[in-house]
């Protein structure tokens, strides 16, 4: 990987958001800055006003590779001002023709990462993205288990709209995604609006949504990527909302998932078994204790169902479904624990 020469378009632009990750950041612009293979590439990277130097590092790193790292450093944070990052901030620096994420506090393991990613899309048209699977890792670095509810082990296969609509669990983390930037780049004006007006609680399952309406995605079962899983302390999103009641946020954002599928891309978005999950959930946690967060949770249900009737009638019409899905998921489990 090489900074693009004068006049010459990058072939990929590496995204990194960055929040406090002064502990873990340099590792992760070294492993991206260090990938193989003789193609231009850009790396943004944006930090979000840290307090713990971050920014320095950043600004080192900048001065080391002028070429090859773009940084956007803010002065006040946006992200707790509801900015949303990637859309006024990061998006609009894009030049690469694909698009490839590490967050601040993630890595990755294998230096021909981005090359095998990218060949395979160039001789691949008809994939909109590539994902592989992904080692866990905590704090200090110690390998961790796999964190099966969000990224189950991938064998070598293609990951459709069908199992994004079955299941929370997504194709791939972050940092494993490689994904054409047409995607978010070339969506016309009107359909670009109303999928960031997308009312998300998850951005990975948000983008991933948008990639599968596009058709299936190719899964690897090669790790090249590490997600650091920090549950304790510090910003992450896992640390941040652990503990706490988000069912009626997911339950918003799955019901304007369905909507936008059907508006924008006439498609049926069978996910009937998370909205089911996520609306009873909300539900009898208000029910048993209705605290100010379960309240909250609860209200955000009702209004993206439309009233209280019509979330009871969401969730009888959503059960059959749902119920089939379950069924499901267990043969689904089951084959990917047989061998081959």
């Amino acid at each position: 990987m090489r900074a693009a020469k004068p006049g010459e378009t990058p072939v990929v632009s590496v995204l990194m958001f960055v929040y406090n990750h002064g502990a873990y950041l340099e590792k992760a612009i070294r492993s991206v800055v260090g990938q193989t293979g003789d193609f231009p590439a850009e790396i943004i990277i944006h930090d979000d006003a840290s307090t713990d130097g971050s920014r320095a590092i950043i600004e080192n790193y900048a001065r080391k590779y002028p070429d090859l790292i773009v940084p956007i450093l803010q002065e006040n944070n946006q992200m707790q001002n509801g900015v949303n990052i990637y859309t006024n901030y990061i998006y609009p620096k894009v030049r690469g023709k694909y698009l490839a994420y590490c967050e601040g506090d993630d890595y990755w393991i294998y230096a021909g990462k981005l090359e095998l990613q990218i060949r395979l899309l160039e001789t691949h048209p008809e994939y909109p993205a590539v994902f592989h699977n992904c080692i866990v890792v905590d704090a200090a670095g110690r390998r961790r288990p796999p964190v099966k509810k969000f990224y189950p082990f991938r064998k070598n296969s293609l990951y459709t709209l069908k199992e994004l609509s079955y299941e929370a669990r997504m194709p791939g983390q972050t940092a494993s995604v490689v994904m054409r930037s047409s995607l978010l780049m070339d969506m016309p004006a009107g359909v670009s609006e109303q999928f960031h007006k997308i009312r998300t609680c998850v951005g990975d399952r948000q983008r991933t949504l948008l990639i599968l309406l596009n058709g299936p995605a190719l899964c690897l079962c090669k790790y090249m990527s590490a997600y650091r899983y920090v549950t304790e302390s510090g910003t992450s999103w896992n640390a941040r909302t652990r503990n706490k009641n988000l069912a009626g946020k997911y339950f918003m954002q799955e019901t304007d998932f369905r909507r936008f599928a059907k508006e924008y891309f006439d498609t049926d978005l069978h996910n009937d078994f998370v909205l089911f999950g996520t609306g009873v959930m909300a539900c009898l946690r208000y029910w048993r204790n209705p605290s100010e967060e379960n309240c909250s949770q609860y209200r955000l249900a009702v209004t993206a169902a439309g009233g209280k009737r019509e979330l009871m009638m969401r969730l009888i019409t959503c059960f059959p479904g749902a119920l089939l899905t379950l069924t499901g998921r267990v043969f689904q489990e089951l084959r990917w624990r047989l061998p081959g």
